[in-house]
């Protein structure tokens, strides 16, 4: 039973996919971005985050609406040409999605002081001594540092999102995500910058 939870707390997939994993994705995801507003937290990518010019609340939506999609939408064409199963959309949207849920408990540390501090810094502004001495700044690394755990946690979750989704392992699988993640964090960059330029 222990090994059976432990099993699901890295792969939920194994219990929930299509439309049940997409309705709770999609709440994760409208949760995630009211965080993200409450707090200034903005995504600029798949894999980056932190401050960004534009505060407007649809900002933060358009964000979270890309770094769901995209990966999502490469995960299902990847799927399409290296996969010999049917592969069905709703089971990609609801995994990718689900797999996302972490980012609430990642966006919830940014409500902490130190934190909030950190990502509102220009770094081009200060010097390293100058951030060195001022000690929210130290505290808001080692909180970041925790926080980066739920990050990982989405990584794992969407390694298991594609693999089930599209029903793929060994080489294939690993190509994939490979390029699915480090690709679609480019294009997601690339559509979310046009927000900060709106």
């Amino acid at each position: 039973m222990k090994k059976q939870r432990l099993n699901l707390l890295f792969n939920p997939f194994a219990r929930i996919a299509g439309y049940s994993a997409l309705g709770w994705g999609f709440l994760g995801i409208v949760l995630a971005t009211l965080l993200s507003y409450s707090t200034g937290l903005h995504y600029h990518g798949l894999l980056h985050f932190g401050w960004a010019p534009n505060p407007a609340w649809w900002c933060f939506a358009a964000e979270h609406l890309v770094i769901w999609l995209i990966p999502a939408i490469l995960f299902y064409l990847g799927g399409l040409l290296l996969s010999r199963s049917r592969i069905r959309i709703v089971d990609v949207l609801g995994t990718v999605a689900f797999a996302q849920l972490p980012f609430i408990i990642m966006n919830l540390f940014y409500f902490i002081p130190s934190l909030r501090f950190m990502t509102q810094l220009n770094p081009n502004a200060l010097s390293i001594q100058e951030l060195l001495a001022q000690p929210e700044f130290i505290k808001g690394v080692w909180f970041s540092l925790f926080s980066l755990i739920f990050f990982v946690w989405v990584l794992i979750w969407m390694f298991h999102a594609l693999r089930v989704s599209c029903n793929l392992k060994g080489y294939r699988l690993g190509i994939l995500y490979a390029i699915a993640i480090t690709g679609g964090d480019l294009i997601c960059r690339m559509l979310i910058n046009l927000c900060y330029n709106s």
